[in-house]
């Protein structure tokens, strides 16, 4: 696309769940909770459903036919990306580039030598950038993790895993205003955080659903329709769906 944003990391490490991307600034990972994107040479050749079935006219979700979707306003989307409205039939969007979506989940700065300990200096940040600028330069990293929610392939959203990972050393970019709006059009990507053991999910849930919101400047029946799905998924732990409300609008 034309405007693509630039790539904020470069993935290092990858499986269909989960990739993980150094970042390309130092402290500077993308936000918890953020939505981003590894553009997928794989999604070319992704396997559509229906997509033969000649009538010209594809369905754009089929994972869920019982899922109802969170219904945009009119002029939600961009132009690129308004044939995509879920619960109704479209042509494939061909400026939604074949992508693999994630949520960030955790961020670190470290060192880039796993053996090597780092050590304080006891001095400040701008006396120690002059006196050991290799510092920054050679010794430190910022990595970021995300959790895959869905990808996009052939114009359309999918929202399960792909059928492959994202390839080592392709960018990561973050996510327009016009995809976060469709691909949280509908909630599934609350069940997959949710379930996402190796995140913390009150909190990654919570700074998710408030970007989704953000994306759409401030929607109050979007957030109505997340507390929703959020008291279903939860509705055996009260305290836990407590905890994410209280920090969805803190």
């Amino acid at each position: 696309m034309a405007d693509e944003p630039d790539f904020i990391g470069e993935v290092i490490e990858a499986s269909t769940a989960e990739f993980a991307a150094e970042s390309r600034e130092l402290h500077s990972p993308p936000a918890f909770g953020s939505f981003v994107k590894v553009l997928w040479s794989g999604g070319e050749s992704a396997p559509l459903p229906n997509a033969s079935t000649g009538s010209g006219a594809v369905p754009l979700e089929d994972d869920d036919p019982f899922m109802q979707p969170f219904r945009q306003k009119e002029g939600s989307f961009g132009p690129e990306y308004r044939g995509s409205v879920e619960g109704e039939s479209a042509e494939p969007v061909a400026r939604l580039v074949p992508a693999i979506y994630g949520i960030v989940h955790q961020a670190l700065t470290g060192s880039r030598d796993s053996n090597r300990r780092l050590r304080a200096y006891w001095k400040g940040e701008e006396r120690l950038k002059e006196e050991q600028p290799e510092l920054s330069e050679w010794l430190l990293v910022t990595e970021f993790r995300a959790v895959v929610i869905g990808y996009a392939a052939g114009g359309l959203v999918r929202r399960i895993l792909p059928p492959r990972p994202p390839k080592i050393y392709s960018f990561v970019y973050p996510c327009t205003p016009d995809e976060i709006r469709l691909i949280s059009s509908k909630m599934d990507f609350l069940r997959t955080l949710a379930n996402f053991s190796s995140a913390p999910s009150e909190e990654v849930v919570a700074a998710c659903v408030r970007e989704a919101d953000a994306a759409r400047g401030g929607d109050f029946e979007f957030l109505v329709a997340a507390g929703k799905e959020l008291a279903t998924l939860f509705r055996e732990d009260y305290d836990r769906l407590q905890a994410i409300m209280r920090r969805v609008a803190p």
